[in-house]
């Protein structure tokens, strides 16, 4: 199971493998803090899984898309939503290839979650970055998170979260080795006699806080602001988990 996406695999049980439910009442204050920093009225959540981020700012009045590489997560986030009245769509695509039609639609972009670190190269991320600033209008604003890998210590195994859900567990942790996280997954079905289970490992390397910034310069991009989390009330230093980094398109 190494080889597949545990994320695509259980698409459909994304919410219990990150506590979504749980998670709702905090994250909602993290998003408030964005509003009341940009005052946004249309937002691209990019990378959107299952659309919580992207449903919290629909529920302020703001039309919010939501885009997922992922064609199963997408209609997942589709169905979650489809009959509640929000100003709320989803659209599947990559960061490196957004949709032309999506150019100058939004005053805001956010990426969070590290979902930055699925694009592998510095080049991609500089691609994805310039379509970012595409798709906003003159002045908007950008906002990432990102993990900072460097504060995590070698070889370190430190555990992330443990769910379950009807007999359904899921038990995450994740190990840092150089630049490369591992995040693995074991998905343990107890409904089951005897009990059975699937490993998952997802690798993927993370950019430096350099990197980030260098590529949000060189893409369009001006008032960098470092922060240590999406509240933005807490300023980033070397030992800060997450960076989270603001910066505002050239007008």
């Amino acid at each position: 199971m190494a080889s597949k996406s545990v994320f695509d695999v259980y698409a459909h049980e994304y919410d219990l493998i990150t506590n979504a439910k749980a998670r709702e009442a905090y994250h909602a204050k993290e998003v408030g803090a964005l509003i009341d920093r940009f005052d946004p009225t249309s937002v691209l959540d990019a990378g959107c899984a299952s659309g919580l981020t992207s449903m919290l700012f629909a529920k302020q009045g703001i039309e919010a898309v939501g885009l997922d590489r992922s064609a199963k997560m997408i209609a997942v986030a589709q169905g979650k939503f489809k009959d509640q009245s929000l100003p709320l769509s989803f659209k599947r695509g990559s960061f490196e290839k957004l949709p032309k039609s999506l150019s100058g639609k939004f005053d805001l972009v956010v990426c969070l979650a590290n979902s930055i670190s699925g694009l592998g190269s510095f080049s991609d991320l500089k691609t994805a970055f310039r379509n970012f600033a595409r798709v906003l209008e003159p002045g908007g604003n950008m906002v990432v998170q990102a993990l900072n890998y460097e504060a995590i210590k070698e070889g370190e195994i430190f555990p992330i979260k443990a769910t379950e859900n009807k007999g359904i567990v899921y038990l995450r942790y994740a190990r840092r080795r150089r630049r490369t996280q591992e995040i693995h997954v074991v998905r343990l079905d107890m409904n089951r006699k005897p009990f059975s289970f699937e490993p998952f490992c997802h690798e993927f390397d993370n950019f430096t806080v350099e990197e980030v910034s260098r590529a949000a310069e060189t893409s369009g991009f001006t008032n960098l602001r470092k922060y240590g989390n999406l509240h933005l009330n807490k300023k980033f230093g070397k030992r800060s988990r997450d960076l989270v980094l603001t910066a505002r398109k050239k007008v």
